[in-house]
C-alpha cells in the first residue's frame, strides 16, 4: 500500500453500509476496496462529492465523480476512478481488485448478501453470518436465483449449527438444501448430523430416504469422532448456542419453505 499524508477532516462522514465514521479519502479508499459488496450506486452522492471537495480539499476529484455521475457511470467505473486518482493503493493492488467488482453493476442483492455472509463465516462470526444467511433465505420469493444458490445458502446455515453441535437444527438445513437441490454432498451431511444426534430411528430414515449404502455408512461413522472433535466446544460457541436456541426465525423460514416445496410437487 502506498504511504501518504492524506487531509484528516476535523467532520466525519458517515458511512451507513458498515456503520463507520471516516475522516479521510484513504479510509474511504479502504471501504470501497475491502467492502465491494456493500457499495451501491446511491454511495456515489452529492453529500459524499462535497465531503471530498470540501473537508478533504480534492475539488478535482470530486468534480470528476460529479460529471461521471451525471452521465450514468456505473459503481464499477465510479470505485476505480476513486481508487486510481486517491493514489493510496499500488498498481499491484489494483490489478488485485476482488473479481466481484467486475460485476459489481450486474449483482443482486442476495449475491451481495452472500458474500458478506460467507466473509462472516470465513472470519468466525458465526451468528452475524447466521442471520445473514437466513435473511437470504427470506428474499427467496422475490429474488430469481437458482435451486443451486439457495442449495448452497441453506447447506452454510446447517454448518453453522453443527459447529454449535445443535446437530437437530443443522440436519434440518443439510435437508432443505438437498430439497431444493440433489446433490450427495447434502446427502452425506445429513447422515452426519442423524449420527451425531444418537437417533437410530432418525438415522434409518436417512439411510433410506438418501439411499446410504453400507459401505457409505461406515466410512461416515468413522469420521464422525473426527468431526465431533473437530467442531469444539468453546465456551464462545456455547453462549452462542444457547442464544439461537430461542431463534424461531430459522424454524418458521424453514417451515414456509417446506410448505412451498410440497405444494410444488404436488
Amino acid at each position: 500500500m502506498l504511504k501518504l499524508c492524506g487531509i484528516q477532516s476535523k467532520t466525519p462522514y458517515y458511512i451507513e453500509a458498515i456503520d463507520v465514521n471516516v475522516y479521510s479519502l484513504e479510509e474511504i479508499n479502504y471501504f470501497l476496496y475491502n467492502h465491494i459488496n456493500l457499495v451501491y450506486r446511491e454511495f456515489f452522492c452529492e453529500e459524499l462529492f462535497s465531503y471530498i471537495e470540501v473537508e478533504l480539499a480534492r475539488p478535482d476529484l470530486a468534480a470528476a465523480l460529479r460529471r461521471m455521475s451525471a452521465d450514468g457511470a456505473g459503481i464499477q467505473d465510479l470505485v476505480i476512478y476513486v481508487l486510481k486518482n486517491s493514489y493510496y493503493y499500488s498498481a499491484q493492488e489494483l490489478s488485485n481488485i476482488s473479481p466481484a467488482l467486475l460485476r459489481i453493476d450486474s449483482m443482486s442483492r442476495t449475491e451481495r448478501l452472500t458474500i458478506e455472509a460467507d466473509s462472516m463465516f470465513e472470519a468466525g462470526r458465526l451468528e452475524a453470518a447466521l442471520h445473514i444467511y437466513l435473511e437470504i433465505l427470506g428474499y427467496r420469493k422475490q429474488d430469481k436465483e437458482s435451486d443451486s444458490f439457495y442449495a448452497h445458502i441453506a447447506y452454510s446455515i446447517g454448518k453453522i449449527y453443527a459447529r454449535l453441535f445443535m446437530s437437530k437444527n443443522a440436519n434440518t438445513y443439510f435437508s432443505l438444501a438437498y430439497e431444493f437441490e440433489p446433490d450427495d454432498v447434502y446427502a452425506r451431511a445429513c447422515v452426519y448430523m442423524s449420527i451425531i444426534n444418537g437417533d437410530d430411528e432418525e438415522l434409518l430414515r436417512t439411510i433410506k430416504k438418501y439411499r446410504v449404502s453400507d459401505e457409505a455408512l461406515e466410512t461416515i461413522r468413522k469420521k464422525t469422532e473426527y468431526l465431533k472433535k473437530l467442531i469444539g466446544r468453546e465456551e464462545e460457541t456455547q453462549r452462542l448456542a444457547e442464544r439461537l436456541k430461542d431463534d424461531e426465525q430459522c424454524l418458521k423460514i424453514v417451515g414456509d419453505w417446506k410448505d412451498e416445496y410440497y405444494r410444488m410437487l404436488g
